[in-house]
């Protein structure tokens, strides 16, 4: 009898060859990549909120879109990957009230009272998972939630984002969604004034109006390729995931100095860093007039996203997270 219930209990420990993971469309860039883990994603479009835009990433084949608002009951999930305390959260609360599991908070933002009542913020605090994800140590100190808490950083496919043979244009390249509405965190104002007068190219989602978005991610490697330098002018954001990128396909960058950006550049040895407005502009237009110091700074750029943002040890890492909250639905 023994026997038997060891059998049964090693065949009911046995790790699936892949995880059936229930999510919400958030970053379809970041899920495009969660997607490379190998498993089956469901996401759970809810009315009124965001859903997945296929005008500018394709639909990965094992990430799968619900009907909206349903649960799929039919399907045995191992865990939900919350990825906004907005309101990802509280429907994952209620899906949890009838069907028990475990849940991955991933933190993408930072608390922002420019926008959020502190009173919000607490709040926020307190939505937290069997397991809180954050992309960067400057976010997790900032959110303060220390409990069953881990940083996996940004992984860069440096295979679509690399130098390709293409002529340079005499131009600055920013990529940035929603500028406008963003000023707070992205700093469109600055950008304006940094960049008045100079031959300036924006790239992103702005409803048409400053300009549209790449459809593919080989065309927007193509846009980091063709410029002279890449500018990034945001005040609260984690880490941006267009800087790096811009930095795997060699790009030569200026950039403000806040958050974790700090960490991933050396001023003066792989791009330009300052919070001083005047002096983006300098070390901008100095760029732009230098190819040789262009090319320095590109190719060390290139070395730091190869070293600190590997794909494969953002794959690896959350792997391991997810064999970890498996672990703990079992206990």
């Amino acid at each position: 009898m023994n026997n038997i219930k060891d059998i049964i209990k090693s065949a009911n420990s046995q790790k699936p060859d892949k995880y059936n993971i229930l999510t919400f469309p958030t970053h379809e860039r970041y899920e495009t990549q969660l997607c490379k883990t190998g498993h089956n994603f469901y996401s759970c479009h809810i009315q009124n909120n965001k859903k997945w835009n296929k005008e500018q990433t394709a639909v990965p084949e094992n990430y799968y879109i619900l009907p909206e608002n349903q649960v799929i009951n039919y399907i045995d999930f191992d865990f939900i990957l919350v990825q906004s305390k907005y309101w990802q959260y509280q429907v994952a609360m209620d899906i949890i009230k009838s069907r028990p599991l475990p849940i991955i908070v991933l933190e993408h933002t930072l608390p922002t009272p420019e926008t959020v009542s502190q009173e919000n913020i607490q709040a926020m605090k307190q939505m937290v998972g069997h397991i809180n994800v954050f992309i960067s140590e400057f976010s997790k100190s900032e959110w303060g939630i220390e409990n069953n808490s881990k940083v996996i950083y940004h992984g860069v496919d440096s295979e679509t984002f690399k130098p390709i043979e293409v002529d340079k244009e005499n131009y600055i390249l920013t990529v940035a969604n929603d500028f406008k509405n963003r000023n707070y965190c992205l700093n469109y104002e600055g950008w304006n004034r940094i960049t008045e007068n100079l031959n300036a190219v924006l790239v992103g989602e702005n409803n048409g109006e400053l300009s549209k978005a790449c459809k593919s991610a080989d065309e927007l490697a193509l846009e980091y390729n063709k410029c002279k330098v890449y500018l990034n002018t945001t005040t609260l954001s984690p880490i941006p995931m267009s800087l790096l990128e811009a930095m795997s396909c060699g790009c030569a960058v200026v950039s403000t100095a806040t958050c974790m950006i700090p960490e991933v550049i050396q001023d003066g040895l792989n791009g330009f860093i300052s919070n001083d407005e005047k002096e983006l502009r300098e070390k901008t237009e100095m760029l732009l007039d230098n190819e040789e110091l262009r090319k320095t700074m590109g190719e060390n750029a290139r070395k730091t996203i190869q070293n600190m943002f590997s794909e494969q040890r953002f794959l690896d890492e959350w792997n391991n997270t997810f064999d970890q909250i498996c672990e703990a639905k079992k206990i």
